[in-house]
């Protein structure tokens, strides 16, 4: 049966949840623009630009068999390869804040970029798209976006340089920082230590993904790569020295409750979410967000239900986490001041559901 246009984490009706997390305002830090692309989207630009799929829009996206991360990389470069020119990158960063963010309350999103993921398409070229897109977005719905250029850990430190590189050259505002994506077994952190030292010295913020590898990963992203986040990072509660320097430290960790759990990292594939709440309960500086929601069947109102169903959190709680992606977002205090009011204005005005039902002891 086809997952497409179903979320891939069933949860079951309630009204008074559904409407909570709809009205929440949200903060997005962990959102990849290839990962974003809705799926009839990628069957336009197949037909644009003369590809043939072999599916349609309604069975692109083969949510559970995600879970070999693979499969996932493999269809997320299919979905790249189809992103050409500078229209097509405006298209799809339109629709990723406007559809896949601001209808959900995204107030402020950065955006992962992958330009190893678009082959043969120069870097000037993704920026320009993406930035019209960004400023039609914002026109049209009022939510701002800042962008993170993605290295692929599947090459090779020396082609990490050149695109960072590439980025300095062509700097823009809105490009404020680089990451690390792609399959962390074939990229050891440490490989990048370059990279991130040359955006380190132009003055570009630093992330990476951290899913799979061991607890000290973590330490390496940040001694060694200089990172000021954590994307996903949910091994770190295995270590509670590791977890202790990041508490103190207030390092945050995007934390994606769909795909991850579909990829089981963040709970086992079980839908308990244990990870995340680990790491919350740790206190850890945890953001939630929606990591490639088409692709996972998701979207950022579904990641908060999930949430609210499996640990029985609500509004304060989920607010919460919207509040550590204000800290932990890459905006400047002046800019940052402005969204946390939006974000409390937005809380405020946010209808609580109901308590979760308390387990029977017995």
């Amino acid at each position: 049966m086809s997952l497409a246009g179903l979320h891939s984490t069933p949860v079951p009706a309630d009204p008074a949840i559904d409407a909570m997390v709809a009205a929440l305002p949200k903060v997005s830090l962990h959102c990849h623009l290839i990962g974003s692309v809705a799926p009839q989207t990628v069957v336009d630009l197949a037909r644009r630009h003369g590809v043939r799929l072999g599916r349609s829009a309604d069975d692109l996206y083969d949510h559970a068999s995600y879970q070999d991360l693979g499969e996932f990389l493999r269809v997320l470069d299919v979905v790249g390869s189809l992103i050409r020119d500078a229209d097509d990158f405006a298209r799809v960063t339109y629709e990723s804040l406007t559809a896949g963010g601001a209808a959900h309350g995204v107030l402020y999103r950065e955006v992962h970029l992958s330009p190893p993921g678009h082959p043969g398409v120069p870097y000037p070229t993704i920026l320009e798209g993406v930035l019209a897109g960004a400023r039609d977005a914002e026109a049209d719905t009022g939510i701002r976006a800042g962008f993170v250029v993605g290295l692929c850990r599947e090459r090779s430190g020396a082609a990490a340089v050149e695109l960072v590189e590439q980025v300095v050259g062509h700097r823009a505002d809105e490009v404020l920082g680089i990451g690390l994506d792609y399959a962390e077994i074939k990229g050891p952190p440490t490989r990048f230590a370059e990279a991130f030292r040359l955006a380190r010295r132009a003055g570009l913020r630093r992330t990476a993904h951290s899913e799979s590898g061991p607890p000290d990963h973590v330490r390496v992203l940040l001694d060694e790569l200089g990172c000021s986040r954590v994307d996903h990072g949910y091994h770190v509660v295995d270590d509670p020295a590791i977890t202790a320097r990041c508490v103190a430290e207030r390092v945050p960790f995007t934390c994606t409750p769909v795909s991850s759990d579909v990829g089981r990292y963040s709970g086992s594939g079980d839908g308990t979410h244990r990870r995340i709440a680990e790491m919350v309960d740790a206190g850890l500086l945890v953001t939630i967000d929606s990591d490639d929601p088409p692709m996972f069947g998701t979207d950022p109102t579904h990641d908060h239900r999930v949430l609210a169903h499996a640990l029985g959190w609500r509004r304060d709680r989920l607010a919460a986490l919207t509040r550590n992606a204000v800290e932990a977002c890459w905006l400047d205090d002046t800019d940052r001041a402005v969204l946390l009011a939006r974000v409390k204005a937005g809380v405020a005005a946010t209808p609580d559901a109901p308590p979760a039902p308390q387990e029977d002891p017995a």
